[in-house]
């Protein structure tokens, strides 16, 4: 054989290798899952596995779910699952003196109890930018500056506000802040809570979604019940702040910070759609309450907001079950039809 035909052989051995390698890597980190009926404990076991994240949640374990995806980003299998168990999760980020006390925080989680002394701050997750491939922005990303918070409580109230994520201490542990440089949330969290001599959690909250009572759906003030709590008591909430994204800085804040997560050219149009809010969101800060509701009402019910709101239904029906679909579409149907009903004037009786 001459050296020629020895080369050919280790050239393919080579190429082949090289292939598998660029096959593996390229996949780091991406999940691919074929489950039918699987129990979602499990399925949320192998998300976490592959995607390398840790994820908690207070659904039963048992509660099955059918998922097939392959290479896919956590995030999205994980929003998947959300869909099709009827839950919501987001980014959290808990901070504490010692191991133990967060341990004992995710573990009433799981068991839909109330974190006793334990403060959160936000938790409204992405909710203002979403990009139109329906992918979940990864929050860890988001980069964020800090701009002088005079302690601990504070400076989590604030990354909260301004990046999505959720944020949790407990209450007697609120010390004065360090100085603490800006980047990426994943990194600047658990930094800011080893420099203040804590240890920390990066975590994904599957939370169960409340069960509305009885009739509900013909009652939308009807209460909520059985969700379960995130980690904590909100501070905020609690004293009685209303209004669906918070402080109004805040939310800017934070919609620029997810808007960078985005692919370049979907940039523009996001900008576009945030001064529109923040154009808004000017007009009802110096209204009565009454005018405000009216305003919002408005806004929302306009044809462009409501073209929004139907795009968003779709992507995140597009990861709902067949069933779940048609059961949405039955009870949607049946309200607008009792709305409809409600509506129209008593017909019968005598003329007067």
């Amino acid at each position: 054989m001459t050296d020629k035909q020895k080369l050919l052989p280790a050239i393919l051995v080579a190429l082949i290798a090289g292939w598998a390698g660029w096959y593996f890597i390229s996949g780091w980190g991406l999940v691919t899952l074929d489950c039918n009926d699987t129990p979602v404990q499990k399925v949320l076991s192998s998300i976490a596995r592959q995607g390398g994240i840790k994820i908690e949640t207070n659904l039963d374990p048992s509660t099955p779910v059918t998922i097939k995806v392959k290479r896919v980003p956590p995030l999205e299998a994980l929003d998947i699952v959300a869909a099709r168990t009827e839950a919501a999760w987001r980014l959290a980020y808990l901070g504490s003196p010692d191991v133990q006390t967060i341990e004992s925080a995710l573990a009433a989680f799981r068991s839909s109890q109330q974190a006793e002394g334990w403060s959160s701050f936000g938790g409204g997750g992405f909710s203002l930018i979403e990009p139109r491939s329906g992918i979940p922005l990864d929050l860890r990303r988001v980069v964020w500056n800090p701009s002088g918070t005079a302690n601990l409580h504070d400076t989590l109230r604030q990354i909260a506000g301004e990046t999505g994520a959720l944020t949790a201490a407990p209450k007697d542990w609120n010390p004065d802040t360090v100085n603490t440089k800006g980047g990426e949330v994943r990194r600047v969290v658990p930094e800011l809570f080893a420099k203040l001599g804590g240890h920390s959690r990066e975590v994904f909250l599957l939370r169960r979604a409340p069960q509305r009572t009885e009739n509900a759906d013909a009652d939308a003030d009807q209460p909520r019940r059985g969700g379960g709590n995130w980690i904590g008591s909100n501070p905020v909430r609690d004293a009685g702040s209303r209004g669906p994204w918070g402080d109004p800085q805040q939310a800017a804040a934070r919609a620029e910070a997810q808007i960078a997560l985005l692919p370049k050219d979907e940039q523009p149009e996001a900008r576009k759609d945030l001064d529109t809010m923040r154009q808004f969101w000017g007009e009802l800060r110096n209204l009565p309450e009454d005018q405000r509701r009216a305003k919002a009402q408005e806004f929302f019910n306009s044809p462009a907001m409501q073209e929004r709101m139907e795009q968003r239904r779709m992507a995140r029906e597009a990861k709902m079950t067949p069933e779940q679909r048609n059961q949405r579409s039955r009870r949607y149907f049946d309200r607008k039809r009792a709305a409809k009903s409600e509506s129209e004037p008593p017909t019968g009786g005598a003329a007067r």
